[in-house]
Order: structure tokens, then sequence, then C-alpha cells
């Protein structure tokens, strides 16, 4: 009887796993990317990224599995601002696309998932409202953007309600290749 116990104890306890509701985003970053129709329809194209950690873990019975931060960011984000080198803002330059857009870039090292809003609104709107843009592995997707601006971003701030974190943009063109685009 004691085995039987200590076997169901056993399986219980290595049936465990801990399961990651939310995430935090701890830093963002923006680069210049070059493609191919970029000299053609003089559009200067950037992605942004997140960097995140999980965040808020419960143990959970038979728990593994399931995608981490499905329940998405555990606080909201106030706005992402775009800065020129003199402090103007110019977030508004950036578009997206109408519609979402997914697809998969490569830049030649290996090859990236990204996905685009109409605006940086949209995007800080998706997030927050924990759209399928903005849960689980998808908050790691790139974002791409393009302006028809001729102003260079200098900096990007995202803000909370508490906090804010700032990274200088990228400005040097890094060549990506389409592999794939699709409208969802």
């Amino acid at each position: 009887m004691k085995k039987i116990v200590c076997l169901l104890v056993a399986i219980v306890f290595f049936s465990c796993d801990r399961l990651y509701d939310n995430f935090k985003i701890t830093g963002i970053n923006m680069h210049a990317v070059t493609f191919n129709d970029s000299i053609r329809s003089k559009k200067r194209y950037f992605l942004i990224d997140f960097t995140t950690v999980l965040c808020h873990p419960k143990s959970t019975l038979f728990g593994g599995g399931v995608e981490p931060g499905l329940k998405g960011i555990d606080e909201g984000i106030k706005s992402i601002d775009i800065y020129t080198r003199n402090g103007k803002t110019i977030s508004s330059h950036f578009k997206g696309w109408n519609s979402n857009l997914e697809g998969t870039i490569s830049d030649g090292r290996g090859d990236y998932s990204y996905l685009s809003s109409s605006n940086i609104a949209e995007l800080v709107k998706s997030i927050n409202d924990r759209d399928r843009q903005g849960i689980g592995e998808r908050i790691k997707f790139r974002r791409l953007f393009y302006t028809n601006s001729e102003e260079t971003p200098y900096k990007i701030v995202i803000r909370f309600e508490n906090r804010e974190i700032t990274a200088k943009v990228i400005n040097d063109e890094e060549d990506y290749k389409v592999i794939s685009t699709a409208h969802p």
C-alpha cells in the first residue's frame, strides 16, 4: 500500500508543471531594414520587437504544453513614441497595412515571423486588448512598419503607468528578404 501511495505521489509530483499566464515587457528595439522594393517605393522600413519575461506563474497538474503568456501583458501600455534627435515626436509617420499583415522574413542568417498593424497606436491597442497579435509567443514577433518621411528616428520610448523604457533606434539598414506574406 505504501508503494502505491508513493508511486501516486511521485506521478503527481512529476506531472506538475509551471504555467505562466502573463508576460512583462522589459525592452524594446527598433531598427531600419531594406527590402527589394525599398528603393523603388521610396519607403523606409523599420522592425520593432519587444524583450519580455514571463510572470505570474502557477503550478498546474498536467499543465505542460500550454503556451505561456496567453492572458497577455501584465500592465497596460500607455504609449509607444518615436522621436527625432531634436525631440520631435514622429510616431504618426509610421504606418503599417490596413488589415493585419503577417509573414516571414529572412536576413540570410535566419527566418523571422513578423506582424504589422495599421499604425503604432493600433499596435498599442492590440497589445492592451490582448488580441491575437498581443498574446503568447506572438508578442516576440517583429512588427513591420514603414515611413515616407525624411525625418530620421532617433529613439523609441514605451510608456507604462509607473515606468518607461527608452531605446536608441538603429538606423543602419540591414537587408531582409520577404519569404511569405498573408492577410489573416
